[in-house]
């Protein structure tokens, strides 16, 4: 192995949401906290203690149990070993903290004490999420930066080959020849360790881009020897070195484009199955595909629910418009709750995916669908 750096085990996402299901699942006295923990200014960390302070004064109106509370305040103070615009997201249920994520950008802060965890905006932020390596490539390796849009953390790793001669230079003669074809095949040696460790990368934890650039003979190399599986996420930028003090500033807006263009590529993804598979269309026919467990990804146009309320059981499946659809699954006390953050709980509690849409399409007339992993199913809301 060639590759030197911090790049733990780790398993490939089963569902992108699935990191939530501990919050789904809970019912009952859930507290749910979003706070701006950002550390932009010399008077940041005063600013956050301010937030966390009205954090407090509104659960403890709320009815939340005041040590709970205090747990959670005491979490959302802690930093977070990141620096620019941060939001952490907390939710915390009988005394103890369940979900508590950092968010690389800060989201609306609001917080919650309910029957169920306020999940929604934490999810549009997942299932938007766009993980990338960024490869900057020369003769000798690569450097390899893990990152996504959604977790501030960022790993660096570097790919060596084992070259022995890496600069052409005028010997003369028959010795120039051999010369030559020695640099190229140190190249060509280390494009091809460079594409292995690219491979195992890819193999080993979810990776949406794989983002070639550099030295152009290396970045073609590199091109032409990746696996089947990198090649499917690969896209090779212009800008970009791995010289020191190299410019960034038109790399970035190269990579920008190219998570733009991945999320475009979702949405167009899922809405031609929408059009053209097993789907639901419209509210109540989406309800009842989330009580059969059958969504395999949730569309809900942004705003689209607003206010309106649904009642929740024990199960993320057991919801309704009304308390008597939850009486009739044996559900004896029906909570209330947003119907919004009730229809993400029980995507998220059957492993689906969301996307969250930011304008109208015609396929979904009141903003609200899901595209569905089987047409029918016997009733799964236990």
């Amino acid at each position: 192995m060639r590759v030197t750096g911090y790049w733990p085990a780790m398993t490939p996402r089963t569902a992108p949401l699935s990191a939530l299901r501990p919050a789904a699942d809970l019912h009952g006295d859930v507290v749910t906290a979003y706070v701006d923990v950002s550390r932009t200014n010399e008077n940041a960390g005063q600013e956050v203690e301010v937030r966390t302070q009205h954090l407090r004064d509104e659960l403890a109106a709320a009815g939340a149990d005041e040590k709970l509370v205090e747990t959670v305040a005491e979490r959302v103070l802690e930093l977070t070993g990141h620096g620019g615009e941060t939001s952490r997201v907390v939710v915390a249920h009988g005394g103890g903290i369940v979900i508590d994520l950092v968010v690389a950008s800060a989201v609306p802060g609001h917080q919650h004490h309910g029957p169920i965890a306020h999940l929604l905006d934490l999810a549009r932020a997942e299932a938007d999420d766009v993980r990338y390596a960024l490869v900057r490539i020369d003769h000798s390796g690569a450097d390899i930066t893990v990152a996504g849009t959604v977790s501030p953390a960022q790993r660096e790793m570097t790919s060596e080959g084992d070259h022995d001669v890496l600069t052409k230079v005028k010997v003369g003669g028959w010795s120039q020849r051999r010369y030559q074809m020695r640099v190229e095949d140190s190249i060509e040696r280390n494009a091809e360790t460079v594409a292995e460790d690219l491979d195992r990368l890819v193999g080993k934890e979810r990776i949406d881009l794989v983002l070639l650039t550099g030295d152009p003979t290396s970045v073609a190399s590199v091109r032409d020897q990746v696996s089947a599986r990198v090649s499917d996420r690969l896209e090779v930028l212009e800008h970009g070195s791995r010289a020191e003090g190299a410019s960034d500033e038109r790399l970035e807006e190269e990579l920008d484009a190219a998570v733009q263009r991945h999320r475009g590529a979702r949405i167009d993804a899922v809405l031609d199955r929408l059009g053209g598979g097993a789907a639901a269309v419209g509210l109540a026919d989406t309800l009842e595909a989330l009580r059969r467990g059958q969504v395999e990804t949730l569309v809900l146009l942004d705003g689209v629910l607003e206010d309106r309320q649904a009642y929740v059981g024990p199960s993320p499946l057991l919801l309704g418009t009304a308390p008597e659809e939850l009486e009739a699954f044996g559900v004896d006390d029906p909570a209330q709750d947003r119907l919004a953050e009730a229809m993400v709980r029980a995507a998220i509690g059957q492993d689906a995916d969301l996307l969250a849409l930011h304008a109208p399409v015609g396929l979904l007339p009141d903003g609200i669908g899901a595209v569905l992993r089987f047409e029918t199913t016997p009733d799964a809301t236990t």
